[in-house]
C-alpha cells in the first residue's frame, strides 16, 4: 500500500497493481473452489441423503465401500454424521471469509464460526473412527493420509478458535484459511483424481481395480499438503514488496484456478451427476 497526497492535500492510499493482481487471482480461485464445493455438497446431499430418505442405506456402498454395514450402529452413525456435517460446512463455511458479512453481521459470523469449528471436530473424529473401523479403499497408505488429514483438522480448528478468543484476528484468519483447506481434503482428492484422468484420458500411475499406485499415494497426501504449501507461498507473496514475486504468485494462482475448474468440471460430469441422474 502506497500513501500519496493528492491536489487537495488529502492523503490517499493507492494499491500497487502487482498486489492488486495477487488479490484478484486469489479471489478468482476462491470463487471457483467454493462453487466446486457447493456442487460436491449438492451431490452428497442428493445421493447419500436421498438414499437415507428412501431407507436404502445399502446404496451408500455403491460409492463408499462398507459405508453402511448391517448391525454396526456406531460405525453407521459415524458415517452419517461425517456426511451430514460435511455438506453443512461446505455450504456454510466459505461465507465466513466474506468481509461484508464480518463487518455488517458480526454476531452471525461468530455463531457460524462456532458451528464451523464444532463441525470440524465432529468431521475429524468421525472420519478417523471410520478409518479405524472400516479402513479406506487405498489401503494402509490411504488410512495414514486420511488420519493425518483428520489430525491437521483438529490442530487447525483449535488454533483458529484460540486466536479468535485471544482477539489476534490476523493470526485467526490465517489459521481459519488453513482449516478451510484441510477440511476440503476429500474434495481436493476427487477433483485432483478427475483432473488427472481427464488430461491423461484414463488411469495413469495407478491400478483402477485395486486403487493402488504411486499417483494415488502422491494424491493421498497432496490433497491437503499442496493447498497448504500454496497458501503459505501466498502469505509470503503478500508480505514481500517484490513485484516479481507477486506477479509469479498471481500467475501461479491463475494456473491453479484453471486446474481446479477442469477438475470440478470432470468430477461433475464424470462422477457426481451420473450418480444422481
Amino acid at each position: 500500500m502506497i500513501s500519496k497526497t493528492n491536489t487537495t492535500g488529502v492523503v490517499s492510499s493507492i494499491t500497487p497493481w502487482p498486489f492488486k493482481m495477487l488479490t484478484i487471482s486469489a479471489q478468482l480461485w476462491f470463487i471457483t473452489a467454493v462453487l466446486g464445493q457447493w456442487l460436491f455438497a449438492f451431490y452428497v446431499a442428493a445421493f447419500y441423503g436421498g438414499a437415507a430418505m428412501d431407507s436404502d442405506f445399502m446404496r451408500w456402498n455403491r460409492v463408499l465401500p462398507h459405508g453402511y454395514v448391517e448391525g454396526e450402529t456406531m460405525g453407521n452413525v459415524a458415517v452419517g454424521i461425517h456426511l451430514l456435517f460435511a455438506v453443512i460446512v461446505m455450504v456454510g463455511g466459505p461465507i465466513q471469509f466474506i468481509p461484508q458479512l464480518r463487518n455488517y453481521a458480526p454476531k452471525f459470523h461468530r455463531w457460524n464460526g462456532r458451528f464451523y469449528i464444532t463441525a470440524a471436530f465432529l468431521i475429524s473424529l468421525s472420519g478417523v473412527y471410520m478409518v479405524i473401523t472400516k479402513g479406506t479403499i487405498s489401503g494402509i497408505v490411504g488410512d495414514i493420509s486420511v488420519s493425518l488429514n483428520g489430525l491437521l483438522i483438529l490442530i487447525f480448528a483449535y488454533l483458529t478458535i484460540r486466536n479468535a478468543i485471544g482477539r489476534k484476528f490476523d493470526v485467526h484468519r490465517r489459521w481459519a484459511l488453513r482449516l478451510f483447506l484441510v477440511m476440503a481434503g476429500v474434495w481436493f482428492f476427487r477433483i485432483g483424481l478427475m483432473f488427472w484422468l481427464f488430461i491423461n484420458k484414463g488411469p495413469v500411475g495407478f491400478d483402477p481395480e485395486t486403487f493402488r499406485g504411486p499417483f494415488l499415494t502422491f494424491l493421498g497426501f497432496g490433497q491437503y499438503l499442496i493447498p497448504l504449501i500454496l497458501l503459505e507461498l501466498y502469505f509470503i507473496a503478500q508480505k514481500k514488496k517484490s513485484t516479481a514475486i507477486q506477479y509469479v504468485m498471481s500467475f501461479g494462482l491463475v494456473f491453479v484456478t484453471i486446474v481446479t475448474a477442469i477438475g470440478v468440471f470432470a468430477a461433475t460430469m464424470g462422477m457426481w451427476l451420473p450418480r444422481i441422474s
